[in-house]
């Protein structure tokens, strides 16, 4: 869908915009149609991310009114037990692939021995359907889309090494095995109609105004120079990773906001675009995990409270560093 869209935009709105903007003061066309602009990199990634969120949402309606997501939940309760989680806490886990925030507030569910290991879980590996949207956009953009299935498979295993690594596990007896398996319906297209409208709504209303605003701040920093100043001086961090310091920028805003990751989509994606295919993969993997998004961290922190919020953050560093340290090792230092 994208694919098909892009050259579309690109015609008969990005171009035309950009030939008007020749005689533009220098600010006003940076902003506007610039590396980060509100246009040029807005529309672009809205062509790339949209109808991921629609896709992704269309899903999880349907998977909600069939029923079908608590059968999951029955069907994999021994396998999570393996982790310090039961079947019951999983349903939090899969609403965060729509949302993190509403997901820690489901976790309220779950029982106090498995509520903080749900929660690491959750900000870990749950990716929500704007981080979802933004990794497919760079992968498609840098025009390697295969590799989304590699890091939903990483993300997954890592997670549940990083839960079990970092928690508890259940205590015997402690819950009882979730076993009579539940109902399964034909989804309701009223209801699939109305999740569906409602994650659309929240994309619309929430996510793209909030990224118009990061590509805002973002030219702001492009214009005045203070990217190319911010990306010198963590250059050396990047370089361990074997990744340019250009790239800095969208990992600083992707702490803010999942979708920040966007900003990567800059000049079209002929950044990406440079990279090997595990640079890519390393970029997207430490941007998508080093921390949860800041609104996730505060919601943690009202639920639970700040000193726990801390700590899952400093230890989903720890553990996205680590995993991004062997991946570098395996596959761009050894090459």
């Amino acid at each position: 869908m994208s694919d098909y869209i892009q050259p579309i935009v690109d015609t008969t709105l990005i171009s035309p915009l950009q030939h008007m903007a020749t005689n533009w003061p220098a600010l006003i066309k940076s902003l506007v149609v610039g590396s980060y602009g509100l246009f040029s990199l807005g529309l672009y990634s809205f062509v790339w991310a949209f109808p991921v969120v629609l896709l992704v949402g269309l899903s999880l309606s349907v998977t909600e009114d069939s029923g079908l997501k608590e059968r999951i939940t029955t069907s994999l309760d021994p396998w999570l037990r393996n982790i310090g989680l039961s079947g019951q806490d999983l349903i939090p886990v899969l609403s965060g692939f729509g949302c993190n925030v509403v997901a820690v507030f489901q976790s309220r569910a779950c029982s106090r021995c498995t509520r903080h290991a749900c929660i690491s879980m959750i900000t870990f590996g749950s990716a929500c359907s704007y981080q979802t949207g933004a990794t497919l956009s760079l992968f498609n953009a840098a025009h390697h889309p295969w590799l989304f299935a590699p890091y939903l498979g990483l993300l997954f295993i890592t997670g549940a090494i990083h839960t079990r690594l970092w928690n508890r596990s259940i205590p015997p007896g402690e819950h009882q095995n979730l076993t009579e398996l539940t109902w399964l319906q034909w989804p309701r297209w009223r209801n699939v109609k109305w999740m569906l409208k409602n994650s659309i709504r929240q994309f619309l209303v929430q996510a793209m105004p909030l990224f118009l605003l990061i590509c805002f701040v973002a030219g702001i920093l492009d214009y005045t120079g203070m990217t190319q100043w911010l990306s010198e001086i963590i250059a050396p961090l990047l370089g361990i990773f074997k990744l340019p310091p250009e790239l800095m920028p969208g990992i600083i805003f992707s702490l803010l906001r999942k979708d920040g990751l966007m900003v990567l989509n800059q000049d079209g994606g002929s950044v990406l675009r440079s990279l090997s295919t595990p640079q890519l993969l390393l970029l997207i993997w430490i941007s998508s995990t080093l921390m949860a998004c800041l609104v996730t961290v505060l919601t943690v922190a009202r639920e639970i409270n700040w000193r726990f919020a801390l700590a899952i953050t400093g230890k989903q560093a720890l553990s996205s560093l680590a995993v991004a340290l062997m991946l570098s090792a395996l596959f761009i230092n050894g090459t």
